[in-house]
């Protein structure tokens, strides 16, 4: 119990401000400690939040504090369970649990019901019981839940979002099943936020149904799920959504919403997306590639990379994995193209190769994104290539003899700053004097974190 009361401590003193504004927090802490009577003077609502911040097993615990703690905790807004359906005595925790909130007929504002065993990623349902599972989330409806969360369940998704209650839907490893247009909810107005992370839809016009049954939502994550191997392009079209992500999910993409403030992909490959409106609010935008296979990072991939990032938005953040170096051949990127130049602000690099210097790979990559700040992560070998071969591509510049590589001799000028793991601050990062060679003199292999502030 000490031990648990130094963790509880611990996390209200994180988020203490927040949690126990007007009461001083110092003698909060004695006071929980020591569970003495007076700690009963929080009230029910205070006790709540305290208890929303800590997991149902850990707020199970808490409620041996105090009768008024005991009484917080039956009646806790927020629920969250993590199941192993094979065991029975899991399955009469939830079962009891929400038997007595409906029977109470208390509220509820939050439900979690997470696979312990992912049986959804599993691909076996043999040991799931749909009725009891169908029966927890008719109380919970019913109860006007409005954040959801539920794993590894083959469910009629528009069923809940018939429900006007529910404001934040996060599926994961389910099926979402088909069902008929005339029993579609047309017009979902609660929904705010719909999370899908390896969801198999069946119908392939589900996706298309369901964001257009949200007239107003505005936050959306489509993750790895399945049932979309079609050319047909998803069409994601809101005058409400802000908030998209969108990962590994390798079909054509029109995306058209003129409010959009934040926008993040992940894909192995160059995305085939259209952006049909450019939002003027958008704040953020952050594409990830994940190269795995590097025989496919050649002269033709830059290409495409830059031919992406000249036609599409202003992109914040664009991060390369690169996990093996590969000789690019100069000159057939299209040095002529008559796209114009990409806009990066941030390019995060990965290099996870090791052996071999390709100053072709930095020549392409800089060429194909022309990025305002350049930040690797390598070994120091790597990185003191690459400050050295920037350094030459500036000086390159300066020169008069560079008329055969025109595209790549823009780099006016180059600032290098190196990070000390020992500070853990902003002013951990060091300016580099450029001596060539200088990094890799002594453990080569040691990786580390270095940027580059770039002026074309």
């Amino acid at each position: 119990m000490f031990e648990f009361a130094q963790r509880v401590r611990r996390k209200l003193q994180k988020r203490g401000e927040e949690l126990i504004s007007g009461v001083e927090k110092w003698g909060f802490k004695v006071r929980l400690h020591n569970r003495a009577p007076s700690i009963d003077i929080l009230s029910e609502c205070l006790i709540h939040k305290i208890l929303c911040c800590l997991s149902f097993k850990e707020a199970t615990r808490m409620s041996i504090l105090s009768k008024t703690w005991l009484q917080a905790w039956s009646n806790l807004p927020n629920l969250d369970f993590t199941v192993d359906y094979s065991k029975c005595n899991d399955m009469k925790i939830v079962d009891d649990t929400l038997g007595r909130y409906r029977d109470g007929k208390i509220p509820i504002e939050k439900f979690e019901l997470l696979d312990d065993c992912l049986i959804m990623f599993l691909n076996s349902f043999e040991v799931l019981d749909f009725p009891m599972i169908d029966k927890w989330l008719g109380i919970v409806l019913t109860n006007g839940v409005k954040d959801l969360t539920i794993s590894s369940y083959p469910l009629f998704i528009f069923a809940i979002l018939a429900v006007k209650s529910v404001r934040k839907l996060v599926l994961k490893y389910c099926i979402l099943l088909p069902v008929s247009l005339s029993s579609v909810v047309v017009n979902c107005n609660s929904l705010r936020k719909l999370s899908l992370s390896y969801v198999r839809l069946v119908d392939e016009n589900m996706l298309q149904t369901l964001l257009n049954s949200c007239l107003l939502i505005e936050s959306f994550t489509f993750e790895c799920c399945k049932g979309l191997e079609t050319m047909n392009p998803q069409k994601i079209k809101s005058v409400s959504l802000k908030f998209l992500k969108i990962r590994h999910c390798g079909v054509i993409w029109e995306i058209d919403a003129p409010n959009l403030v934040s926008l993040k992909l992940t894909w192995e490959d160059i995305p085939q997306i259209k952006i049909v409106r450019e939002s003027r609010q958008l704040k953020y935008s952050r594409i990830i590639l994940e190269c795995l296979d590097s025989d496919n990072v050649n002269a033709a991939w830059f290409c495409k990379l830059r031919k992406f990032l000249s036609n599409s938005i202003s992109w914040s953040d664009v991060w390369i994995d690169s996990y093996e170096c590969n000789n690019i051949n100069i000159q057939n990127l299209q040095l002529d193209h008559k796209d114009s130049n990409p806009h990066v602000d941030v390019l995060n690099v990965t290099i996870i190769w090791k052996d071999g210097e390709s100053p072709t790979f930095v020549d392409a990559l800089v060429w194909s994104c022309q990025p305002r700040r350049l930040n690797v992560y390598s070994t120091r070998e790597n990185i003191t290539f690459f400050i050295d071969h920037l350094m030459y591509m500036k000086n390159l510049s300066q020169s008069t003899s560079h008329e055969s590589m025109p595209q790549l001799t823009q780099l006016k000028d180059v600032k290098a700053y190196k990070f000390d793991p020992r500070y853990y601050k902003e002013e951990s990062w060091h300016p580099v004097e450029h001596k060539s060679g200088e990094l890799a003199t002594t453990n080569s292999e040691k990786w580390e974190w270095c940027y580059f502030l770039l002026d074309w």
